[in-house]
C-alpha cells in the first residue's frame, strides 16, 4: 500500500514559485501546465445541466495514437483534469492517464464521474495506481441532489444507487492505497438548492471515505436551458453549511485552503459580473476537447484542431494570442473553478485579495448535529 502524503514544503514552494512566474505572462514557446483533457465524448445519460451535450456521443473522439502526439508536444503538467461524457467508458482510460502521469510528470489528476460504471471505474483505477509518479488521484462522483431528483435530472432511475455502489467500491480500494481521493461534486442550479443541502448532510454521514463535496455554479449552454443560476444569497447560505458541515474532513485534506478563496470570488463575479480576479485562462490553464479541438477554456471558441496542427503551434497561434488579449482586457467573465482556482492562487495580488475577502482565517463552527 502506498502513503499518500502532501509534497515537502520546499518542493511545493518552488513550485508555485514557478507557477505564479509562468502567470505573470506565458514564456515564449510554453504550453499550459494545467490541462483539461476531454478524453471522450461518449455518455449514457442525459444530464439536463450538461454544457457539452451537444458534443456527445460524436464517435470522432481522438485515438490513443493521437493522444501521444498530444502528450509528446506539452511540457510538463502540474495537473490534469479528465472530462468527458462519462471518462470510464473510454476502454483505454487507464493507458491514457499512465501516459501523461510518465510523459508529462502528471502527479495530480482529478476526474468527475456518474459513478455509473463501478466495475469499469475500479478495473481502470487499480491500473492507473500502479503508477509510482501518481501523487493522488481524485474520483469526483457527480450528484445533483438526493435519489429521486438526482435519478430525474440525470434520465435513469438508477443513476443514484449505481452511484453510491461506486462509493462503496473506490472506499474499498482506497484502503489499499490513500493515493485514491473520494470526492463529490454538485452542480448548483435555481432548481436544487434544497436538494444539495440536504445531498452534503447525507454524504457527509453515508461516505465516511470522502474528504470533500465541491459545489459548482451551473455554467455554458446547459441542455435544459430552464435551469437559471442560483439566487446568490441562497448559493452563499449553502456553501456556508457545506463549509460548516464538512470541516472536520476538509482540515486535513490536500488543497483544502483554497475552497473558500474560489467560493468568495465565484460569489463575487457573480454579484459584480466580471473578472473579480484577472483570468489566465490560455496563460496556465488550457483544454482539449475529445474530438481534437483546443481552447484556452471551456466557454470561449476553439483555436485549433489536433488534427490540422500541433498543440504548441496552435498554442502559439495569432488566434490564442488574439483571444489571450480579450480575456486580459476582462472581456469575459465566469465561475469556472478549473479556470478561477489558479487565477487566485497563482498571482500575489489575487491571492492576497480572496484570502482577505473570504477571511480565510475564520473556521466555520461545527454543525450543531454533526456530533
Amino acid at each position: 500500500m502506498s502513503d499518500f502524503t502532501s509534497p515537502p514544503i520546499g518542493d511545493r514552494l518552488r513550485r508555485h514559485v514557478e507557477l505564479s512566474r509562468q502567470a505573470l505572462g506565458r514564456p515564449d514557446g510554453a504550453t499550459p501546465p494545467l490541462l483539461v483533457l476531454f478524453v471522450n465524448s461518449i455518455c449514457n445519460l442525459t444530464c439536463e445541466h450538461c454544457f457539452y451535450w451537444r458534443s456527445l456521443n460524436q464517435r470522432d473522439d481522438l485515438s490513443y495514437e493521437e493522444l501521444e502526439r498530444l502528450s509528446a508536444d506539452l511540457d510538463p503538467i502540474e495537473n490534469l483534469n479528465l472530462s468527458g461524457g462519462e471518462p470510464f467508458l473510454r476502454k483505454d482510460v487507464d493507458r491514457v492517464v499512465r501516459l501523461f502521469v510518465r510523459n508529462n510528470k502528471a502527479r495530480q489528476v482529478y476526474c468527475p464521474t456518474s459513478g455509473y460504471f463501478t466495475d469499469r471505474t475500479v478495473a481502470a483505477l487499480e491500473k492507473i495506481l500502479e503508477e509510482p509518479g501518481l501523487m493522488l488521484f481524485a474520483c469526483e462522483i457527480s450528484l445533483d441532489g438526493m435519489e429521486a431528483y438526482h435519478n430525474a435530472f440525470r434520465g435513469r432511475p438508477d443513476t443514484f444507487a449505481k452511484a453510491m455502489a461506486t462509493y462503496d467500491a473506490l472506499a474499498e480500494l482506497q484502503k489499499r492505497d490513500p493515493r485514491l481521493r473520494i470526492h463529490s461534486i454538485s452542480t448548483v442550479t435555481d432548481k436544487n438548492i434544497d436538494e444539495i443541502h440536504a445531498l452534503t448532510d447525507f454524504l457527509f454521514e453515508r461516505c465516511p471515505a470522502m474528504d470533500h463535496h465541491n459545489i459548482a455554479m451551473i455554467r455554458g449552454d446547459r441542455k435544459n436551458a430552464a435551469l437559471g443560476t442560483p439566487p446568490i444569497p441562497a448559493y452563499r447560505a449553502l456553501v456556508d453549511h457545506v463549509a460548516t458541515r464538512w470541516r472536520p474532513r476538509e482540515e486535513g485534506r490536500f488543497g483544502s485552503v483554497v475552497e473558500p478563496l474560489l467560493q468568495w470570488t465565484k460569489i463575487r463575479s457573480l454579484e459584480e459580473k466580471r473578472q473579480v480576479v484577472p483570468c489566465r485562462a490560455g496563460e496556465v490553464a488550457g483544454v482539449v476537447y475529445a474530438n481534437g479541438d483546443v481552447s484556452v477554456c471551456e466557454l470561449h471558441e476553439p483555436i485549433g484542431n489536433l488534427r490540422e496542427a500541433g498543440f504548441r503551434q496552435i498554442w502559439s497561434s495569432q488566434r490564442a494570442q488574439d483571444l489571450r488579449r480579450r480575456i486580459a482586457q476582462k472581456e469575459c467573465w465566469c465561475t469556472t473553478e478549473v479556470f478561477l482556482w489558479p487565477s487566485i492562487v497563482y498571482r500575489p495580488g489575487s491571492l492576497a485579495r480572496a484570502a482577505f475577502g473570504s477571511r480565510v482565517w475564520r473556521r466555520p463552527s461545527p454543525a450543531p448535529d454533526a456530533g
